[in-house]
C-alpha cells in the first residue's frame, strides 16, 4: 500500500437518497471498488453518508438506524476482497445516546468507530437535537455488524507503518481541533467526514482552513463533504472533496455537480515525516544570557528592573506565574496558560483553562 514513499488516498461524494439506506449503501460499495480500481489505499465518503445528513427527526428512528447497521453490513460483505481501507458516516447507538460517527473499516472487518466531538446547534445546524458528543469517551467497545470494535475519539489508525487520524465536520471549525492532537500523537494523514452547506463567502474560508490546517500540523488534510441529493431542504451543498498535502492543494472536485466525483491523489509520507524532524538548536543559541532591562512603571514612573532572555524560552507548564511586579503596578495576578491534559491512552483531553485570579 505504502509503495516507495507514497500513499494513495481518495475521497468520494456518491448520490444518495434521504433515509433510503440500501440506496446509498450501492452507491458507496461501487465507488469502493472504483477507488481499489484505481489503487487507493484509503477512501472517504461524506458525513452520515449511509442515511444521508437531512434526514431531520427521521435520524432517531429505530427502524432507520437497524437499516443504517444492515447497510453498513452490506457494504461490508461487497469489499470483503478489496485492498483498501473506506471510512463512511453513519448514526451509531452507544448506551442510551446517538452519535454521529465514522466507521472505518477494511476487508470486511471494522477497526473502529470514530464520534463528531463537537455538536453544532447554531444558524441551520441542530444536532444537538439527536446526536450526543463523544468528548466523554475516550476509548470503549462496541458492537456492531456481529463484531466487537473500539469506540471513541482517542484513536489513530495505522496503514503500512503510516498513521492516521479522523474527524467530522464541526471538529474542524473548532479552535482546538482533535485532528491537531493527532497530528502531535503522529497522524500524518488527517480526514475529515463532512456535510457543511454553502453560504455565501463560505467557500474561500473553507479552502482558507484547510490549507492552514494541513499547514500547521505538516500533514495531509483529506476533506470530503455532501453533494447532490442531499439538497433536499433549504440548503445547498455543494459537494466539496478537497485533497491537501502540507497546505498545498492536491486535487479538488467540481462544485456543484450532478454528478458522483471520486478524486484520488498520492500523498508523499516520507516528506511529511521529515518535515516533522526537530531542527537541533544552533550552537550560538546559548551566546547571549539573561539580562536585566530596566523599564519604566506607568503607574509610579520609577524604573523597574524586567528580566529578559534571549535564548530559547523553555516550555510552559501548568503553574500560576505571579510575579511582584504585576501587584506593584496594580495589575492582577497572571493567569496560567490552558494546559492540555493527557487521558490515560495517550491522547490529549480538552484544554481547560486555569483561573487562579
Amino acid at each position: 500500500m505504502n509503495r516507495f514513499g507514497f500513499l494513495k488516498v481518495a475521497a468520494a461524494v456518491p448520490h444518495v437518497r434521504i433515509a433510503d439506506c440500501d440506496y446509498n449503501a450501492q452507491h458507496i460499495t461501487e465507488l469502493i471498488r472504483k477507488g481499489a480500481d484505481r489503487g487507493a489505499s484509503i477512501i472517504l465518503f461524506p458525513e452520515l453518508c449511509i442515511t444521508s445528513y437531512t434526514c431531520g427527526d427521521l435520524i432517531q428512528q429505530p427502524a432507520l438506524l437497524h437499516a443504517a447497521e444492515q447497510a453498513l453490513g452490506y457494504i461490508l460483505a461487497q469489499t470483503r476482497e478489496l485492498p483498501i481501507v473506506a471510512i463512511v458516516g453513519m448514526p451509531v447507538t452507544y448506551g442510551n445516546a446517538l452519535y454521529n460517527c465514522a466507521v472505518v473499516f477494511a476487508q470486511g472487518r471494522i477497526h473502529g468507530v470514530v464520534p463528531k466531538t463537537y455538536i453544532p446547534n447554531y444558524s441551520e445546524f441542530y444536532e444537538a437535537r439527536c446526536f450526543m458528543s463523544g468528548e466523554e469517551i475516550g476509548l470503549a467497545t462496541i458492537r456492531m455488524c456481529g463484531q466487537d470494535t473500539d469506540f471513541g475519539r482517542n484513536m489513530l489508525f495505522n496503514i503500512g507503518g503510516v498513521k492516521f487520524g479522523v474527524e467530522i465536520c464541526e471538529d474542524m471549525w473548532v479552535p482546538a481541533a482533535p485532528s491537531l492532537h493527532q497530528a502531535v500523537d503522529g497522524a500524518q494523514i488527517l480526514f475529515n467526514l463532512s456535510a457543511s452547506p454553502e453560504v455565501l463567502g463560505k467557500h474561500n474560508y473553507l479552502l482558507t482552513l484547510v490549507k492552514s490546517q494541513s499547514a500547521r500540523t505538516q500533514s495531509a488534510y483529506i476533506y470530503c463533504s455532501a453533494g447532490y441529493g442531499e439538497s433536499s431542504t433549504d440548503l445547498v451543498f455543494g459537494g466539496n472533496g478537497l485533497i491537501v498535502e502540507s497546505g498545498r492543494m492536491l486535487r479538488r472536485t467540481e462544485r456543484f455537480s450532478t454528478e458522483e466525483q471520486l478524486i484520488v491523489a498520492d500523498i508523499d509520507t516520507e516528506k511529511l515525516l521529515n518535515s516533522r524532524r526537530p531542527v537541533p538548536p544552533s550552537a550560538s543559541s546559548s551566546k547571549f544570557p539573561c539580562r536585566k532591562t530596566p523599564r519604566t512603571s506607568p503607574s509610579t514612573g520609577s524604573s523597574v528592573p524586567i528580566l529578559s532572555c534571549r535564548k530559547r524560552p523553555k516550555r510552559w507548564t501548568n503553574r500560576v506565574v505571579k510575579s511582584s511586579t504585576f501587584r506593584r503596578w496594580g495589575w492582577p495576578s497572571a493567569c496560567s496558560i490552558p494546559i492540555a491534559k493527557r487521558s490515560s491512552s495517550g491522547f490529549p483531553a480538552a484544554w481547560t483553562p486555569h483561573w487562579p485570579c
